[in-house]
């Protein structure tokens, strides 16, 4: 049955994702649901949530609502999970169209007596099917949670729960279908399409946190997908905003389509005569014959490494500063509020001083860290790229020709791992520079030493996400490989944002790679876990390197 047509064929790949992805952030609401009785039980504890969500810097991401509420909590701590969804859409649609391309599947699957617009109509149908089918667990998850712990959650609340976040990830994956009519590669059109997934994050803290700034958080898809909170039921969906969302999708969708069925296979969108390429600059480029990245393996992956670098440096830096500019701005928000505080009880006036000068590095720290626990999020997202570049070229055979020339497999690796190593660094870099100056033109005091130790304590997360794929290519495909680590930095970032709030035990906690990190910006990194880090990443890397230098290739 499921090879009966394009559109089963493609739902069918999609299978183990659908259920992963709607059973893996179903189960959270749920979760939430049967903890949040106890946890709000005493007025201590609800007196402690309602002091948590007026952080400055948790309120940039996301606008508590009724956080007394189950629902309102829950819609709360998950603001930050549910907008994931998004990038398997980025993914799935960068792969389905522009990764087949490259592969030369769609040459093979286009010699059948059907339409280029009815092929690629149907592989996005299949697309839009598996994000509602995740958006229905999700809803279906929340509402059995609801009747387990008797919230009051009606099926059809839940469902539009579920709903919201499907729109959300679809107006990403049109933007994906868009982006890759631009590209030659799938990997850059999901990167160009990721960085306006963080672009739009950045946008929405900002209407919220800049006085006047409303403006900027309605040009971002996520102001509309927050907009709708079907879970707090004095606040409810928004059909206004599920509607713009609808017609972002369809938009980008159709221009995306339109693009695709006009251009080349193979090729991009032709751009104006003035920012084409000549042929002599094309042949430069395509001819690298004393081009310095030549001299060895590790200069070459280097070299191959550059451009992802750069882009992804530069837009974890500049989130980065701009963050750190929005919260300096919160903190002069709040001056109002102190102030009063303030004529009543003149005890508070050095709290004033401290909190609204911006020259106490300690606290500064302490909003800040939050912030840095999401960079090293990214910073693992990077890696897993890095470990999909690996993968990748020995499945398209790249690996074949370098090896046909007397390099040492064990040599080759090594060297590829390394490069990774200094990418790391290189984006690490570019987070410290940002923030130290960003902190130093807004006058927002940090301790560079701390500061440091945070920007540069992401390098052993990465190595061992980057590691653990270097290991499971030896026997997966890339795709599958991709699939697991991002499954590993899910689960990683659920347990850390909810295992100390759902009281989970430490052991659970600890199996979070984002917990061996810790909050460098406040208490500095803990030796025994940098090194634990890094011993991971060197068994990981030690059996990758046996098994790649022992297995056939392709295998």
């Amino acid at each position: 049955m499921w090879f009966r047509s394009i559109f089963l064929k493609t739902l069918r790949d999609f299978r183990v994702a659908i259920v992963s992805w709607g059973l893996g952030i179903g189960v959270l609401t749920p979760l939430v649901f049967v903890v949040v009785p106890t946890l709000l039980a005493d007025l201590g504890s609800r007196a402690e949530v309602l002091a948590l969500v007026r952080h400055p810097a948790l309120r940039l991401f996301a606008e508590p609502v009724d956080v007394l509420s189950p629902g309102g909590y829950a819609t709360w701590r998950l603001s930050l999970v549910l907008p994931l969804v998004g990038i398997w859409a980025l993914l799935a649609v960068s792969r389905t169209l522009r990764g087949e391309e490259e592969s030369g599947a769609l040459d093979v699957l286009l010699s059948a007596p059907r339409s280029r617009l009815r092929v690629a109509t149907e592989k996005l149908a299949a697309v839009a099917t598996a994000l509602l089918l995740m958006g229905g667990l999700i809803g279906i998850m929340a509402f059995a949670g609801g009747q387990v712990a008797k919230t009051g959650l009606r099926l059809s609340a839940a469902l539009l729960f579920g709903l919201n976040a499907t729109l959300l990830a679809g107006v990403f994956g049109a933007m994906a279908l868009l982006a890759s009519q631009f590209t030659r590669a799938r990997q850059t059109a999901a990167g160009i399409t990721g960085a306006l997934l963080g672009l739009s994050v950045v946008m929405t803290s900002a209407g919220r946190t800049v006085p006047g700034g409303a403006w900027i958080g309605q040009l971002s898809p996520l102001h509309y997908f927050e907009l709708s909170k079907p879970l707090v039921p004095s606040y409810g969906a928004s059909p206004r905003a599920m509607l713009v969302l609808t017609a972002l999708s369809a938009v980008l969708g159709a221009l995306g389509l339109a693009l695709f069925v006009r251009r080349d296979l193979g090729a991009h969108v032709a751009l104006p005569t003035g920012l084409r390429r000549t042929d002599r600059q094309m042949n430069v480029r395509a001819v690298p014959l004393r081009a310095w990245s030549l001299r060895s393996v590790f200069a070459r992956s280097l070299a191959s490494l550059g451009a992802a670098t750069s882009w992804w440096g530069l837009a974890i830096a500049i989130y980065a500063a701009v963050i750190t500019a929005i919260l300096r701005q919160t903190q002069e928000n709040l001056l109002g509020l102190l102030q009063t505080a303030a004529r009543r009880g003149p005890v508070y006036a050095e709290l004033i001083a401290r909190f609204t000068g911006g020259d106490d590095s300690a606290m500064n720290a302490r909003f800040l860290s939050a912030i840095f626990t999401l960079l090293a999020v990214v910073v693992a997202a990077f890696a897993v790229t890095l470990a999909n570049r690996w993968a990748a070229e020995e499945e398209e055979g790249r690996l074949e020709l370098l090896l046909g020339t007397p390099q040492a497999r064990q040599l080759v690796i090594l060297a590829r791992f390394a490069a990774v190593a200094v990418a790391l660094l290189m984006v690490s870099g570019l987070i410290f520079a940002s923030v130290t100056l960003t902190g130093f033109l807004v006058d927002f005091a940090l301790d560079r030493s701390r500061l440091a130790q945070a920007a540069f304590g992401m390098v052993p997360i990465g190595l061992v996400v980057a590691a653990i794929g270097y290991l499971l290519s030896g026997w997966l495909r890339a795709t599958a490989v991709t699939g697991i680590l991002i499954a590993l930095l899910l689960a990683s970032f659920v347990i850390t944002l909810l295992g100390s709030v759902l009281r989970w035990p430490p052991l659970l906690l600890q199996l979070s790679i984002f917990e061996q990190y810790g909050t460098p910006l406040v208490d500095g990194l803990r030796p025994g876990n940098t090194a634990g880090l890094f011993i991971v990443a060197a068994a990981a890397l030690t059996a990758a390197t046996i098994r790649f230098a022992r297995k056939d290739l392709a295998r």
